[in-house]
């Protein structure tokens, strides 16, 4: 019996709310490239459906206490945060809303316990989406257009199937590691030389995307990956060091050739860095960046409990007054300094201990072996985004914090299970 026949068979026994989850959660790489509105009828249905099951008491809803405690910590942050604010309506709306990505992480680690070789679904659905993205990438440098006839923002930078907006990059890395975590919990470490030829594949895209944090990403992705297959890459060490420098000469290369004027960006990055040309002092990531950080410090120390509210970052930064003119924007481009300007003490506090969580967990994979286990690349997926240090977008942003948040589902079922090899 081939893999549709099997999925046919599986979806004629479960209902319409366990089917509607499970489609969910296949069509969600395609809900964040096609954008906000698809993703939230996606997540709206797949919600709904869970609460339809729990409402006909189909499945037992269970909390663990201690999880339990820190939504409700949070929920309460958020509120208090909210009401205090100069824009209350705004950000109740963001923060409370903020609860559906809670409720699909939920419904996902449910469908995947439920529907048998749910991952292994999941993975091939996956992997023909984001390739036939990288390659609808490729034929938009290559031929000025791509499938859909949409032309890149200029001749440096491509945007593939995200249009106007500048989100391919973020896109492919955030997703790459929750197919290569799946690979491994379905394949253990048979795909490793595969992976590195995706990733060798999807590497010129990501310069082409001029999104720079992409290239820490997936050097990042690069080294876990090593560590966990590091016994299999021993015993194909050739190929493995053959394809390494077949990356590294990539970079190169464009930054040689001057292909989409990589080099530039390399020196504008470095100089930005520096603080400029004439500057010279070293800032963080640069004088824009780290006006934003100062601006979010003033911001904070104006209200240090509760901070000024979710997205209110673009109101509160006109009351602060500082040297450089331009310390205004929709967010100051950083979650940590978003976070202490937008919610304060307690809010900061709650992000520091879950940063504390998965740093740790991240920490340990590299230095101990017993600690090495396939939902490491979807807590790495999930640290791309709630990392406090790269520059990064509107940490409440709905498409952000949807693929961002997005691989706690695979990594949560992977912790409850505790095994590795069940899926087959």
């Amino acid at each position: 019996m081939n893999l549709m026949e099997n999925l046919r068979l599986e979806i004629s026994q479960k209902n319409i709310y366990q089917n509607t989850i499970f489609f969910s959660l296949v069509l969600a790489p395609i809900g964040f490239a096609a954008g906000p509105v698809i993703m939230e009828i996606l997540i709206f249905a797949a919600n709904l459906s869970f609460a339809f099951l729990i409402a006909k008491k189909k499945i037992n809803f269970y909390f663990n206490k201690k999880i339990f405690f820190f939504l409700i910590l949070y929920l309460t942050i958020i509120l208090i945060s909210s009401i205090l604010s100069n824009t209350p309506i705004t950000s109740l709306k963001s923060g409370v809303l903020s609860f559906r990505f809670v409720f699909f992480i939920l419904a996902g680690i449910y469908l995947l316990n439920n529907f048998k070789s749910a991952c292994k679904y999941l993975f091939f659905a996956y992997f023909f989406i984001i390739l036939f993205i990288i390659i609808d990438a490729y034929a938009q440098f290559f031929l000025g257009k791509d499938f859909f006839l949409i032309e890149p923002i200029d001749k440096t930078r491509i945007t593939g199937v995200f249009g106007d907006e500048k989100k391919l990059g973020s896109f492919l890395i955030r997703l790459i590691p929750v197919l290569l975590g799946l690979s491994t919990i379905l394949f253990k470490n048979k795909t490793t030389l595969i992976f590195s030829l995706i990733i060798l594949f999807v590497l010129p895209v990501l310069i082409l995307t001029r999104e720079r944090i992409t290239l820490v990403f997936i050097l990042i992705t690069l080294i876990y990956m090593t560590v966990y297959s590091w016994n299999t890459i021993a015993l194909n060490i050739k190929s493995y060091i053959l394809l390494l420098c077949l990356m590294v000469s990539i970079p190169v290369i464009f930054y040689n050739f001057k292909i989409a004027k990589f080099n530039e960006r390399v020196t504008d990055t470095i100089i930005q860095i520096k603080g400029g040309e004439e500057n010279g002092k070293l800032k963080f990531w640069s004088i824009q960046h780290q006006v934003f950080a100062q601006t979010a410090i003033e911001i904070f120390k104006k209200r240090k409990l509760f901070g000024s509210g979710i997205k209110s970052y673009r109101y509160a930064c006109k009351e602060v007054k500082i040297d450089y003119k331009n310390n205004c924007s929709t967010h100051p481009h950083n979650i940590f300094f978003q976070i202490l300007s937008e919610t304060g003490l307690t809010g900061v506090a709650l992000y520091l201990f879950f940063l504390f969580l998965v740093t740790k967990e991240l920490f340990l994979f590299l230095f101990y072996k017993s600690k090495r286990n396939s939902s490491i690349f979807f807590l790495l997926s999930f640290f791309f985004y709630f990392n406090p240090i790269f520059p990064s977008g509107q940490f409440f942003n709905n498409w952000l914090m949807g693929i961002g948040t997005f691989p706690l589902i695979f990594y949560f079922y992977c912790k409850i299970n505790r095994r590795f090899n069940i899926v087959g």
